[in-house]
């Protein structure tokens, strides 16, 4: 939790100690009368106390006024019909500039609530007296809009916590809450990108031709869509000037905060080195991106983009997606791990998380799908699956997909350029798929196509189709009445 280097005119860098990552484990909710029966509790939803809580809050809330503390005030919700206040008292200064990075200064005259947050990297919790399972903790009580945070320095526990306590409000308001990045076009319209880290939803929808409205967390109303922070909290392992000009160029800015990086011999930040941990971040403002909109609010999406990244390199780097299908993928939320991400992951690993977020989702599943479906169902866009991933063979025999082969289909997407007669339906998967890139078919991209053993290409797609159909299964979701009316199935043959 110390700052490494603090420069004027350079962007300040910073280690957050024992925790690079989130701690999904360490993550509650007070358990209350009025949202008890309203949270999906499980291993992600997990319940304290309200005694506990009280316990805990008295003793954090005391640590915080002794000596001296540190004080940011804003808001969420660029949206001043959806407006939350939002405060965060830290014991450790550069939070602040977090905050005041991640967050919003529109400074509307009325809000639904005001977020108060109290934290405390070095404040460490008694498991046995405050009945959680470790030191470390979040604490989100939904009934008083108020956040514990302690024993942890990583900054991202204190935006996703903001995120998953209006991902229970919002809805309430008809307002989907989505863990997605946005951009617009004049003349294309705005698009939406689903997709869990590694998948390129910051990356893909930081375009310096489109106005970017922002690349992390939106809501979308009856009226459009607008972004919830104020700024952007990138994963910046490998970052390339080339590759990502605009990322770049806004981590170095002097607003912005580097997480966890190392030096090179010369004293310049190293992307690529990973030795304290893969997840390195960048916060910055959204007034260090060139392009970004000024009122942070767009028109409904002409576009939804769903990401994955397949390390087993059997789905299609494209596929058009009826609504049916849309919320089938939205519902699955999947990916893949690769070797080398975590120290247990020596294969490529299917990851599934619902809604593309769901460790930031307190309520049922079916609340968010529902409130898709509906907007999809109104306003009609064009949904796509793009794989950012792997193909010519799984993680280790195949080859990633290019970046700039991914931003060519994406802008083909968004441009309505594909046509019908390029659709191909898919052998093991619910999907039509676009089987070349250009009119004169010299580009293929059908996957099957691409790897040289066929017969293992077969047995990974069913594979991979069996992990679908088991993950359905665990959500326990496949006989609603939504699942019903939208004939979602995979082909599995």
């Amino acid at each position: 939790m110390k700052v490494i280097r603090n420069i004027p005119n350079t962007p300040l860098v910073v280690h957050t100690g024992q925790f690079t990552g989130r701690s999904p484990k360490d993550r509650y909710f007070v358990e209350q009368e009025k949202t008890r029966d309203k949270v999906q509790w499980g291993n992600t939803n997990k319940q304290i106390s309200f005694h506990h809580y009280q316990l805990l809050f008295k003793e954090i809330k005391k640590q915080l006024n002794k000596d001296r503390s540190y004080h940011f005030k804003g808001n969420v919700c660029a949206d001043s019909k959806y407006n939350y206040g939002i405060s965060l008292q830290t014991k450790i200064e550069w939070y602040v500039k977090f905050a005041s990075n991640m967050f919003r200064q529109d400074r509307f005259t009325d809000t639904l609530g005001n977020i108060k947050i109290l934290h405390d990297p070095h404040f460490h919790a008694q498991p046995h007296l405050h009945g959680i399972d470790a030191p470390s903790f979040i604490i989100l009580n939904l009934e008083e809009f108020i956040i514990l945070i302690g024993g942890t320095g990583y900054a991202g526990e204190i935006k996703k916590a903001v995120f998953s306590l209006l991902n229970y409000h919002l809805p309430e308001q008809g307002v989907l809450s989505m863990h997605c990045s946005a951009n617009y076009d004049k003349q294309y319209g705005t698009t939406i990108f689903f997709g869990l880290s590694g998948t390129g939803k910051t990356t893909l929808s930081s375009e310096s031709t489109k106005t970017l409205i922002g690349d992390d967390e939106h809501g979308w109303t009856s009226n459009g869509i607008f972004n919830i922070e104020g700024g952007c909290y990138a994963k910046v392992i490998g970052l390339d000037k080339e590759q990502e000009p605009e990322i770049f160029q806004a981590t170095h800015s002097s607003q912005a905060i580097i997480e966890n990086v190392m030096f090179d011999e010369k004293g310049n930040i190293n992307f690529k080195d990973d030795s304290i941990t893969k997840n390195i971040r960048s916060c910055y403002s959204l007034s260090a991106i060139k392009n970004a909109s000024d009122t942070s609010i767009a028109p409904h999406p002409s576009t939804v983009i769903m990401l994955t990244c397949d390390a087993f390199g059997v789905l299609p780097p494209v596929s058009k997606l009826s609504i049916e299908q849309t919320i089938f993928h939205f519902i699955s939320g999947y990916t893949a791990k690769i070797p080398g991400t975590e120290t247990d992951v020596d294969k490529p690993m299917a990851t599934f998380s619902a809604c593309f977020g769901a460790p930031f989702m307190p309520r049922a599943i079916h609340d968010y799908a529902s409130l898709l479906q509906k907007l999809l169902t109104i306003h009609q866009p064009q949904c796509w699956l793009i794989n950012t991933g792997w193909w010519g063979g799984s993680y280790g025999i195949g080859k990633r997909m290019d970046l700039y082969l991914t931003r060519t289909i994406l802008n083909a997407c968004i441009t309505h350029t594909f046509n019908d007669d390029q659709l191909k339906n898919s052998k093991y998967f619910n999907l039509s798929f676009i089987t070349c890139l250009d009119t004169k078919k010299s580009i293929s991209l059908d996957p099957e196509e691409q790897w040289q053993d066929k017969s293992a290409y077969q047995k990974t797609a069913k594979h991979l189709v069996e992990l679908f159909s088991q993950n359905l299964l665990q959500l326990k979701i496949s006989s609603t009445s939504l699942i019903k009316r939208g004939h979602i199935k995979i082909n599995n043959q």
